[in-house]
């Protein structure tokens, strides 16, 4: 089952509210929601850590079996990625975060999956951020066409970018913007 009330939800975390209209578990979605210096993801040595110098609060959603739960309702091949970290800067930032094997090409697609489905919410924000971390070494991907469709999107239509790593990445709340 898809959240369809994400943007309520996230109105309810950053005002200290108790989340109200949850069609899913909310305590299977919401890993953290605070001001912590940095607030991490990871899975199987692959990790994202977001260092929260400006002490805003982030709120890190699971989307996949978190916001997306797998059921009856949910087509076992819809693309979705791993996190949504939501930061309340001034304007309102997203990262979506996909913690991959090797398999890049699939992560592109579960990231352009996820602003499919959330594009009412994306829209409500200033900023969205696509991050990859992958276990093997990172590919030259400028020339392939999902990479450069997922960057152009996210660059036009969300005002943000698109970065790949390797095993870890970490980044500065600030530095978000910076390729």
């Amino acid at each position: 089952m898809k959240c369809r009330h994400l943007t309520e939800c996230v109105e309810s975390q950053l005002n200290g509210e108790k989340v109200k209209k949850c069609v899913n578990d909310s305590k299977n979605c919401i890993t953290s929601s605070d001001k912590r210096s940095n607030v991490k993801c990871e899975e199987r040595k692959k990790k994202y850590i977001l260092e929260n110098t400006n002490k805003n609060h982030v709120i890190l959603y699971k989307m996949d079996g978190g916001i997306i739960s797998l059921d009856k309702s949910v087509d076992a091949g819809l693309c979705k990625c791993d996190y949504l970290f939501v930061l309340n800067t001034a304007a309102r930032d997203a990262v979506l975060v996909e913690l991959k094997g090797v398999d890049i090409a699939h992560s592109l697609k579960q990231i352009n999956g996820a602003l499919e489905q959330f594009k009412d919410f994306f829209k409500t924000t200033a900023h969205v951020y696509g991050r990859v971390v992958v276990t093997s070494s990172t590919p030259n991907l400028k020339a392939s066409p999902s990479y450069v469709n997922l960057r152009k999107r996210l660059e036009k239509e969300f005002h943000g970018n698109l970065k790949i790593a390797e095993k870890q990445l970490t980044e500065k709340d600030v530095d978000l913007a910076k390729i």
